[in-house]
């Protein structure tokens, strides 16, 4: 009675939502942000130079009124800042931002390394592989 593509996104989801539990718990503890926050501050620093917010927003796959939400609280602790005017207002990171995303990526990296989602990635195979092997048979 189950149906493979519900099969298949639940087993998406619980991955995520397991490493997204664990990433949030990690960055909140030791930087004070949440992997919104991260994901944010990671895009500007891999930019070439201040983005406009609608790039980064679209970059970041959420509409320009959640990415300003986003962006006051992380303004306001000093982590970006606003460069141009009203009609041509762009993102960058500070010193601080800067160095925050550095130690963030690294502890990113470490719950990477800790949690196993071998498991989660074999239910994946189960369900995305088997079922189109057997067709093919």
């Amino acid at each position: 009675m189950s149906n493979p593509n519900i099969s298949l996104y639940l087993i998406i989801h619980r991955a995520y939502a397991r490493l997204r539990l664990q990433i949030d718990e990690e960055l909140g503890i030791f930087h004070g942000i949440d992997f919104d926050d991260f994901a944010l501050l990671h895009e500007l620093a891999s930019a070439d130079g201040p983005m406009s917010l609608a790039r980064l927003a679209a970059e970041l796959s959420v509409s320009p009124s959640v990415m300003l939400r986003r962006l006051r609280p992380l303004e306001k602790t000093g982590l970006v800042v606003y460069h141009g005017g009203v009609t041509d207002r762009r993102i960058a990171l500070r010193t601080a931002g800067l160095s925050l995303i550095k130690t963030a990526n690294e502890t990113v990296g470490g719950v990477f390394a800790k949690l196993s989602l071998i498991e989660d990635v074999e239910r994946l195979n189960e369900t995305l592989l088997k079922p189109k092997l057997a067709r093919c048979s």
